[in-house]
């Protein structure tokens, strides 16, 4: 499977969650820091479920076609596989963009293990394989992580560099002098990742 890796801007953008137990609610927490408009529909909600979704208007009742109008993604995350795929064959139809828990053949969207600090962000994903080696992988890349504060001086020291040092020749040795630092203080880089951050 050939996916490319992206980053979806989903504020205010309708997305559906079919789906009210546990599963469903890990997926729920990632749309609502996404701040993604948020439909949900289940013949049943967790208490877990209700709790998290707070705020959020729940439609008790199972999935119609008619709730894929005008939404951006839908995640089916049912106990219910032959509802998921359902729903999955639906959005497909529609050109919507679909993530069926359990199902990657039935996918064209993935959730990664995400990770959030300062300026950066890390995504790791094994495309609904492997979930587990996902947040293990993650794990293993948060260690190798400065904390916030020092990611953001960096951050901030790369962008003075920039509009002090116009000349780009200059700019780029004084960005791989900074990045060696950095490397050196938090990281192990190989001397061909020096590119990439110029």
């Amino acid at each position: 499977m050939s996916l490319l890796p992206l980053f979806l801007d989903l504020r205010s953008k309708p997305v559906l969650l079919v789906g009210g137990g546990s599963v469903a609610r890990a997926k729920l927490a990632a749309l609502r820091e996404a701040k993604a408009d948020l439909r949900i529909v289940a013949t049943r909600f967790s208490r877990g479920f209700a709790w998290e979704a707070r705020g959020l208007r729940l439609h008790r009742r199972p999935f119609e076609p008619a709730d894929l109008d005008g939404v951006h993604l839908v995640v089916a995350a049912t106990n219910d596989p032959s509802v998921n795929a359902a729903i999955a064959i639906e959005a497909r139809r529609r050109g919507i963009w679909i993530n069926a828990v359990d199902d990657p053949q039935a996918c064209d969207a993935f959730f990664a293990s995400t990770l959030r600090r300062g300026p950066v962000e890390l995504a790791v994903s094994t495309h609904g394989a492997f979930p587990g080696l996902s947040r293990s992988l993650r794990l293993a890349l948060e260690s190798l992580l400065p904390d916030e504060t020092a990611l953001r001086d960096f951050s901030a020291l790369r962008a003075r560099l920039r509009e002090r040092l116009p000349d780009p020749a200059a700019r780029t040795e004084a960005l791989r002098a900074l990045l060696r630092d950095f490397e050196t203080r938090h990281l192990s880089l190989h001397e061909d990742d020096h590119d990439l951050i110029a």
